[in-house]
């Protein structure tokens, strides 16, 4: 099945459920969601969660769909259909982030937002080794490895990327995995009231690192990954 033939089949059952929720955020345009974070951060759980409330919000995961280029598909026509879109991928640095940040300027209008999801990596090993049923890692080991490979890759969003609002999530705003329709509200509503991005002048960044630059720390202090290089699949 096609990304486009999934997006159709799902609008269907998200209308259905529109007219049968009461949502309390709005916004005016639509709305492309990048999501930050580690795999085990607590990404897709709150996509999920936001999808299943706010069916507007349309969750492009690439676990499900394949590949990142089936996945910008997806994005293109949630949005040439109205829809906001949430973007379910670790999105570890610039250059991947950079992708959907290009697609949303293809519509006029579209705010973009990032959430960061701020969980310890001590937090993503213990997630990943209770972990079960996921559609491409099968292993606990294989999952640590992935890990390992991001820990070491991750850049932070920075202002001259071009999205519009930024809010973190540590693990402690994550609610232990489950999100009530109030949950999702006050989090979409805390980036809503968030302040805008300002972009520096005088051009962009050449270095990710220096000030307000953060690494994922291992259990004794060292910061734990495959090395500066180190390749990961961009998942």
């Amino acid at each position: 099945m096609s990304p486009l033939t999934a997006f159709a089949d799902i609008s269907k059952d998200s209308a259905l459920l529109s007219l049968n929720s009461t949502t309390t955020f709005s916004h005016v345009g639509p709305i492309v969601l990048i999501l930050v974070g580690l795999i085990g951060s607590g990404k897709s759980t709150f996509a999920q969660a936001l999808q299943q409330c706010y069916p507007r919000f349309h969750r492009c995961n690439q676990d499900d769909l394949g590949d990142r280029r089936q996945v910008e598909s997806l994005a293109r026509g949630c949005l040439q259909q109205g829809l906001n879109v949430c973007i379910d991928r670790t999105n570890f640095n610039e250059s991947q982030r950079a992708y959907w940040i290009t697609i949303a300027r293809e519509f006029p209008g579209t705010s973009v937002w990032v959430i960061v999801f701020d969980t310890p990596y001590e937090e993503c090993e213990r997630r990943l080794g209770l972990r079960t049923g996921h559609p491409t890692i099968t292993s606990p080991e294989q999952g640590l490895s992935i890990l390992a490979h991001f820990a070491s890759d991750y850049r932070p969003p920075a202002p001259h990327e071009g999205y519009d609002r930024i809010i973190s999530l540590k693990a402690s705003d994550q609610l232990a995995g489950v999100y009530t329709h109030s949950d999702v509200t006050s989090i979409l509503q805390r980036l809503q009231d968030s302040p805008p991005v300002t972009r520096p002048i005088g051009g962009v960044h050449t270095a990710f690192r220096g000030r307000g630059y953060t690494r994922y720390r291992g259990q004794r202090g060292s910061y734990r990954g495959a090395g500066q290089n180190g390749r990961a699949r961009p998942w």
